[in-house]
C-alpha cells in the first residue's frame, strides 16, 4: 500500500480494513454522495486517484469534481444506498442502486450497479471502478429516501 494523497492527514478508517472498518467506509462514501455536493465527495479520493465510471476514464481530484458537477446538474433528486459486497487489505467492493430524475425528461430512473475501491495506506481511494445501469421507474415506484 503506498500514499499517493500529498497529504499527511489520516482519513479513517484505513486499510487493512475488516468487516467493522470496511462498513463504516462504505457508510461514510454513501453519507458523502447523498450531500450531492462535488468539493466533499472529491475530497475522499487522493490527488491522482484513477477512475472509470461506465465508459468514462479520468484521474485526479478536478476531473472528479467536474465529473461530479456534470452527473448531478442531469441526475436531480439523486439518493444513493450502497452496500458492502466484499473486502481484503485495501480494497472494498459494494453493489449500490440509486434514484434520479432526469433533469430534461422528468423521468425517474433507479440505477443498478458495483464498485471496486482500492485505498492508500492512509485512507484515501486511489482507484474507483465503476460498472451501473439504469432501469426507468414511475416516480411511485421509488423506494430510496423517500
Amino acid at each position: 500500500m503506498k500514499d499517493s494523497s500529498n497529504s499527511s492527514v489520516q482519513r479513517n478508517p484505513v486499510p487493512p480494513f475488516t468487516r467493522e472498518t470496511a462498513l463504516a467506509k462504505v457508510k461514510a462514501a454513501e453519507d458523502a454522495w447523498n450531500t450531492r455536493d462535488p468539493k466533499k465527495v472529491a475530497q475522499a479520493y487522493s490527488p491522482d486517484c484513477v477512475w472509470r465510471n461506465r465508459e468514462e476514464f479520468f484521474h485526479g481530484s478536478a476531473a472528479i469534481e467536474y465529473f461530479l458537477k456534470r452527473k448531478w446538474a442531469v441526475e436531480l433528486h439523486y439518493r444513493l444506498m450502497k452496500e458492502l459486497w466484499s473486502y481484503v487489505d485495501n480494497r472494498i467492493s459494494v453493489r449500490f442502486e440509486y434514484e434520479w430524475q432526469h433533469a430534461e425528461t422528468g423521468q425517474w430512473y433507479r440505477t443498478h450497479g458495483n464498485e471496486h475501491w482500492e485505498f492508500d495506506a492512509i485512507g484515501y481511494m486511489t482507484q474507483r471502478d465503476m460498472s451501473a445501469n439504469d432501469i426507468a421507474i414511475s416516480a411511485s415506484k421509488r423506494r430510496i429516501g423517500q
